[in-house]
């Protein structure tokens, strides 16, 4: 006779089976905690087994808003000591979108709620749910507002912009908490869209930050600022509190439709601008007028959170031997892509990572990176190919830079000969006995060191001979000129040097041609390949010197 089954087990399989999602949360009087999902909650939501004990905080904290929708919508529930049905559903971290739920306390002996029963249902149609992910991909949550991603993919070349800031918002969120923040937020918006049609759209930027473009030319944006700060001038009534909040704003225009991001560019500098001479400002980004000190500012606090938002990126340029027509080295170069900004340039960035120090943490991150994308340089351009990377004076000043180096490649599992390390002449001449000790270290553990941008710095050929290198770089400003005596005459005391050159800014087929002819063992520039991410970068061979040439 078969054994009845538990009815623990039971109701577990029943739970199991059913296609509603079910959750239920314990509650311990400060937070909720997971106990307990079924397969369909598990599969629409990716929460699992792993998950049990944790908080919505905890589960979401690279989500936080939604970890505070969550325990929000929860503790209504607690509140209120009923059951409470939500009809509209929510865009889960997964991309998923959940349907309407109800949830219900579970109380226990004494009549206090120790957790709370969620049950999902979607009741939308297949195009019902299509039409409420296209909302969701284009609008804010929270406001119900354009987000930026419908600014880039529908007003991506406006004539003006208009970039507003709240002032000492965080300080609302402070001391009214973060149901009031939102609820300001929420409505900022609606006066904006009461206030603001055509041809004007409006878009939440994050945080506190809103966007309003416009896709007709104005010949006044001063007017249009001035409106918006009438309509912010207005105290907000939030339940029982009376709040006044005033707000910066950047603007940039231009005659002709702009690039957005160029625009938004143009805001943010105009912005810190406003900013910085107090409270309910506004500014005009004018190209004439000097922001240096203001984008080197606004550059270093991007910079403090560029690894953590994963903002960085190498690109890679090969350095090609003709005579054995291969690929020999790969230099990792770095970028930086700043969000809305796009691209911003190594010259512009680089110089403030050096002066605030944040090179360091930085340079670490770009050998790892580089030994991470290594086996693939591999793949393409053979076994014996190795990678150059830049180091920085502050890296060379750091104490534990050798050992921190060693460490980080032998963590990824590579070797010190597999490495170029490039310095400058600067850093070189900066202080010499000191470097020339240092550079003896890494070499004798295996490292190839290169003197880069050659020429251009105070170094003469009498000190170059005193420094323990493996390679010079010949800077660009040679081959522009190509003036054959002194290349040649450079050549000449490299190979008695025993010493390895690259010809840096080859970019025609001419001037490649006569540094073959010299006998310049290496070569690197646009006309070999361009700096380009991994993905892209090509398998690089000649089938002779003249068939990609001339």
């Amino acid at each position: 006779m078969r054994k009845p089954e538990r009815p623990e087990a039971y109701l577990s399989q029943l739970l199991h089976a059913i296609e509603d999602c079910i959750y239920l949360m314990n509650w311990d009087g400060e937070q909720f905690r997971y106990r307990y999902v079924n397969r369909a909650a598990a599969k629409l939501s990716g929460i699992g087994p792993e998950h049990e004990g944790r908080t919505f905080f905890e589960v979401f904290e690279h989500e936080p808003e939604m970890g505070r929708y969550l325990h929000q919508k929860y503790l209504k529930v607690v509140d209120e000591r009923r059951s409470v049905r939500f009809e509209d559903g929510i865009l889960l971290p997964s991309g998923a979108l959940s349907g309407e739920s109800i949830l219900s306390p579970i109380f226990n002996d004494q009549g206090e709620v120790q957790a709370v029963a969620c049950m999902t249902r979607d009741m939308v149609t297949s195009e019902e749910s299509e039409q409420r992910l296209h909302h969701y991909a284009y609008h804010d949550e929270l406001t119900q507002l354009f987000n930026r991603r419908f600014l880039y993919e529908f007003t991506h070349k406006p004539f003006c912009l208009f970039l507003i800031d709240l002032d000492n918002f965080k300080n609302i969120n402070d001391a009214l908490g973060h149901e009031v923040g939102d609820t300001l937020l929420i409505e900022v918006a609606q006066r904006f869209r009461n206030s603001f049609g055509a041809p004007y759209v409006i878009a939440r930027q994050g945080a506190d930050e809103f966007i309003i473009v416009c896709e007709t030319p104005i010949s006044r944006p001063e007017e249009i600022a001035k409106r918006i700060l009438e309509v912010l001038d207005k105290p907000f009534q939030l339940g029982q509190q009376m709040v006044r909040v005033s707000a910066s704003l950047g603007i940039s225009s231009a005659a002709e439709r702009t690039d957005l991001s160029t625009l938004l560019r143009q805001a943010d500098i105009a912005l810190y601008y406003a900013k910085s001479k107090g409270r309910s400002r506004y500014h005009v980004f004018n190209e004439a007028f000097h922001y240096d000190q203001l984008v080197k500012f606004d550059y270093e606090i991007a910079l403090n959170q560029c690894i953590e938002r994963e903002e960085l990126l190498l690109h890679y340029q090969p350095i090609f031997d003709p005579l054995h027509n291969k690929v020999v080295e790969v230099e990792a170069l770095l970028r930086w892509n700043l969000g809305h900004s796009g691209l911003v340039s190594p010259a512009d960035f680089i110089p403030v990572a050096e002066e605030t120090g944040l090179i360091v943490p930085i340079g670490e991150w770009v050998i790892r990176q580089a030994c991470k994308d290594f086996p693939r340089i591999r793949e393409k351009f053979g076994p014996d190919v190795r990678i150059a990377v830049n180091i920085s004076r502050a890296q060379f000043e750091e104490e534990q830079f050798i050992d921190r180096l060693n460490a980080i490649i032998a963590e990824e599992g590579l070797t010190p000969r597999q490495f170029d390390l490039e310095v400058t002449e600067t850093l070189v001449m900066r202080n010499l006995e000191q470097i020339c000790v240092i550079l003896k270290q890494l070499r004798e553990q295996g490292y190839m060191i290169s003197l880069d941008d050659f020429g251009t710095g105070y170094s003469s050929l009498g000190i170059l001979a005193q420094i323990p290198i493996d390679k010079f770089k010949l800077d660009r400003s040679f081959i522009v000129q190509m003036n054959p005596a002194v290349i040649s005459a450079l050549l000449v005391m490299a190979r008695a040097m025993d010493l390895d050159v690259v010809a840096e800014g080859v970019e025609d087929g001419d001037q490649l041609i006569q540094l073959m002819d010299m006998g310049c063992p290496n070569i690197q520039g646009y006309l070999i390949c361009r700096p380009m991410s991994i993905d892209d970068l090509p398998g690089i061979w000649f089938a002779n010197r003249h068939s990609r040439i001339g």
